[in-house]
């Protein structure tokens, strides 16, 4: 038995000694560029990143500084960007794919300028401005029915179903208004839909009466707005779901990221048009096909998963079926507050609306509360949609309520206006922000002429303060609310400059560090993918911006000048034009 023991001891020392044959290591790309921008503390530039396998293995200032990784194995240096500048591939943690798709098909009348894949459109920012381009736009397409995007009452003057049969009286015209939140319509699409009665309008509300709010709709002007919005989706869908609509809309989509340098989007709310299902599938179609520089991240939106269901095995059973290279699944849900920015309905704590208005709820405080408690329990991260200081209240109300749990996060998703205690609230109890800086861009003059006042317009997106506070901080693009386009965000929130060429409230201009941290790491942070992107470090994924000038170099002015020159996407170029 003895001299068992010894061979057995002497045959572990044989293994123990003598190395199993090693993987033969992929090779290593090397990417020079004038400046790397790694977006880490500790170090900030560099001029050389080794990749394999799509994952970067080191950066350095030097080739030969790479020799523990390069030696022995196959290398090729690339140079195509030695002149040009790195940074890590830029990040989009609030877009709605489905959304994108459909509203990439769509003529565009908005109060500021667009430039899309579809061609460019001039903005309007008078009534008299605006019908002319509706009148305009009509007699181009020959689509019934005919679906324009971009009304805002407070540029274009109030619109409703009598002034658009004058218009239109014998084709279904539908108005979207430049929330997304709301559509106007004419008789003609009410009457192919059904609806063309009162009676059979009232009769579809309330088939709806526990989901829908009656205000929110509106059958002498020909308006679904807000929770009764769903109604006019129900009958636009056939039109505008349409499976060539769709893949055009969806490459549109892609083709904005890669002209813009973004490499990661989450879909902040899957299930708007359709469910989960049905838009998942057509998301995981788009962004796994071959060639597609970019990931996407889907999440639920809590009020499609009833109570009845069973949240792990939804998720367990999600995550099996989608998760892939290219598409992301996490345990995160996204639910709905107040109102939209776009359409003063965000609930406003006194002295409120100049006009006396009210702002609407989405999901009642009751309920979202009862939404709060649920999915924080099966330990899901929580998203926000919050617009207005009354809404934030009762959001921060909500969320104090519950336990403390250190491996959770919420996030305030648009912010559109907070006040000063709320943001400190906001840093004492370590929320995360991902703001829509181009609310104070577009509405911070109307809306201090109408409806908020000089003061409170003025410091629409307090991000500054944020900042300030230590808040980490995403910025989005929520398209079509503002073009998927990070540096234009950045440039926004670092300067604060309305469409009319207006300052506004300078101290809450986030610094050109802080902006870029917000599409970079802080963004990848909002959506808990901070180990995979955001930054520029060994064992991240090779996703980088190709840029042709130094954002820090032209300074928070000129950001928008830095130029695009395409992506790096784990380790594969693909030029952005």
């Amino acid at each position: 038995m003895r001299n068992y023991w010894r061979q057995c001891v002497a045959l572990l020392m044989l293994f123990a000694g003598t190395a199993l044959p090693a993987k033969e290591a992929a090779p290593v790309i090397i990417f020079e560029a004038d400046k790397i921008i790694t977006m880490e503390p500790s170090l900030p530039s560099a001029r050389f990143v080794a990749v394999s396998d799509g994952i970067i293995l080191g950066v350095a200032d030097s080739v030969a500084a790479l020799d523990a990784w390069t030696r022995g194995r196959t290398v090729s240096l690339d140079r195509r960007f030695a002149k040009q500048i790195l940074m890590p591939g830029l990040i989009d943690p609030h877009v709605h794919p489905m959304q994108a798709a459909v509203m990439l098909n769509l003529p565009f009348i908005a109060p500021e300028d667009w430039k899309l894949p579809s061609g460019s459109y001039q903005g309007a920012q008078t009534p008299a401005a605006y019908r002319a381009r509706l009148r305009e736009e009509l007699a181009k397409s020959n689509a019934n029915p005919f679906i324009v995007w971009g009304h805002h009452e407070l540029f274009h003057g109030s619109i409703d179903r009598a002034e658009l049969d004058s218009i239109a009286p014998d084709r279904a015209v539908i108005v979207w208004q430049r929330s997304f939140h709301e559509v106007i319509v004419n008789t003609a699409a009410l009457q192919a839909w059904g609806l063309g009665s009162e009676a059979e309008f009232n009769a579809r509300l309330a088939l709806s009466s526990a989901s829908i709010d009656p205000a929110h709709a509106s059958f002498a002007k020909g308006v679904f707005s807000e929770t009764a919005l769903s109604i006019a989706l129900d009958k636009l869908r056939p039109v505008i779901f349409t499976p060539e609509r769709i893949t055009a809309g969806m490459a549109g989509m892609q083709r904005m990221m890669l002209t813009n340098g973004v490499t990661t989007v989450s879909d902040m709310g899957t299930g708007v048009f359709s469910s989960f299902t049905a838009e998942a599938d057509m998301i995981m179609a788009a962004f796994d096909r071959p060639g597609n520089p970019s990931r996407v991240m889907l999440m639920p939106i809590a009020s499609i998963l009833p109570a009845a269901t069973h949240l792990d095995q939804w998720f367990d059973r999600t995550k099996a079926r989608y998760a892939s290279p290219n598409v992301r699944v996490d345990r995160r849900v996204k639910m709905f507050a107040d109102g939209a920015f776009f359409a003063q309905n965000m609930m406003m704590n006194a002295p409120g609306y100049a006009d006396g208005h009210i702002g609407k709820w989405l999901t009642q405080p009751t309920v979202i509360n009862e939404q709060f408690a649920r999915f924080w329990a099966a330990g899901f991260d929580l998203h926000i949609h919050v617009n207005g200081d009354e809404g934030l209240d009762v959001v921060l109300d909500g969320i104090a309520a519950l336990p403390t749990r250190s491996a959770q996060t919420v996030t305030l998703e648009h912010l559109g206006y907070s006040t000063e205690a709320q943001n400190r609230r906001i840093a004492r109890m370590g929320l995360m922000v991902s703001a829509q800086p181009n609310y104070i861009r577009v509405l911070s003059d109307v809306y201090a002429a109408n409806g908020l006042g000089p003061d409170r317009a003025a410091t629409i997106n307090r991000l500054g303060s944020l900042e300030r506070k230590g808040v980490t901080l995403g910025l989005h693009s929520d398209f079509n609310m503002a073009p998927i386009d990070p540096l234009y965000l950045a440039w926004v929130a670092a300067n604060r400059i309305s469409i009319a060429g207006n300052n506004k409230a300078p101290s809450e201009r986030l610094s050109l560090d802080k902006a870029l941290r917000a599409i970079t790491i802080e963004a990848a942070q909002v959506i808990g993918m901070d180990a995979l992107v955001g930054s520029i470090a060994a064992g991240k994924k090779a996703d980088f911006a190709v840029l042709e000038r130094d954002p820090y170099a032209l300074g928070a002015a000129r950001l928008r000048e830095a130029g695009v020159a395409g992506v790096i996407y784990e380790g594969v170029y693909q030029a952005a034009r």
